[in-house]
């Protein structure tokens, strides 16, 4: 009796050598070995199934995160990969609704958020459309500006020519200084007109590169906009870069209408 029992066991222990990592038989490996690399991860496939039907919800997952550690790291670096990438090309594509630059008055912090209610409240802009409003600039042409105000410059100069940038609000130094070398539109030939008609009394002259040209900013130092979005320039103007595309002009033209509007 003694000896039938230890053949039996060591028959179990025979079988248990058979046995690969996966759990299976060296006959069956064997089985495997014969079959094609496609069958053979047919088969597999359908193991690995009938061995997490046994599993409850949290074995399954504990299982996965033990056997498929890395492929599940993977999966999720690709997932988010493609959510960021997915994300990016989403914010690059959407309308922008207004582009503004608020120049020497830096501290303002009413500024954005009144700018991006009054427009969007009066603008038929798309909900997700952007609102880009910019105050951090400082620019004094007078003055001898040191090589920390160079980055203000060189972005009041992208402002100018990137042909997106719809409006900016400055004082006459900055305007003196950027209009004569065309960079600001120049109001009485390219305003319709209508509105030229009703900023007639309010524009600023000075000497621009074309000659009978010679008007490139709106006065709204005394105006209902200007008031409430709490614009602390002694002088402040309104004027266009001279650059930007058709659509761009028409938003540019909407916001003068609506500051025009808010008199009302």
């Amino acid at each position: 009796m003694g000896e039938k029992q230890e053949d039996k066991k060591g028959t179990q222990n025979e079988d248990e050598k058979k046995q690969g990592e996966d759990g299976f038989t060296s006959e069956h490996a064997l089985e495997l070995h014969d079959m094609t690399r496609k069958q053979r991860r047919h088969i597999r496939r359908q193991e690995e199934r009938e061995k997490l039907k046994e599993l409850s919800f949290w074995r399954k997952i504990q299982y996965i995160l033990t056997y498929y550690t890395w492929k599940f790291l993977a999966v999720v670096a690709v997932c988010l990969i493609i959510t960021f990438i997915a994300r990016q090309i989403y914010i690059a594509t959407r309308p922008v609704a207004l582009d503004i630059a608020l120049v020497n008055d830096p501290l303002n912090e009413q500024f954005e958020e009144n700018v991006i209610a009054f427009f969007s409240a009066y603008d038929d802009a798309p909900e997700d459309a952007l609102y880009l409003v910019d105050t951090n600039y400082e620019i004094h042409p007078d003055e001898t500006y040191t090589s920390s105000d160079l980055s203000y410059y060189a972005k009041m100069m992208s402002a100018l020519t990137k042909e997106s940038t719809h409006i900016i609000i400055c004082d006459t130094d900055v305007i003196d200084y950027y209009a004569v070398d065309g960079y600001i539109m120049e109001l009485k030939h390219a305003l319709p007109e209508d509105l030229f008609q009703q900023v007639e009394d309010r524009l600023y002259e000075c000497d621009g590169p074309v000659p009978d040209a010679d008007f490139y900013a709106i006065d709204i130092s005394d105006m209902e906009f200007t008031e409430r979005c709490g614009i602390r320039l002694e002088h402040p103007y309104l004027c266009i870069p001279a650059v930007l595309t058709d659509e761009n002009r028409e938003i540019a033209y909407t916001f003068l209408r609506m500051v025009l509007d808010m008199e009302e």
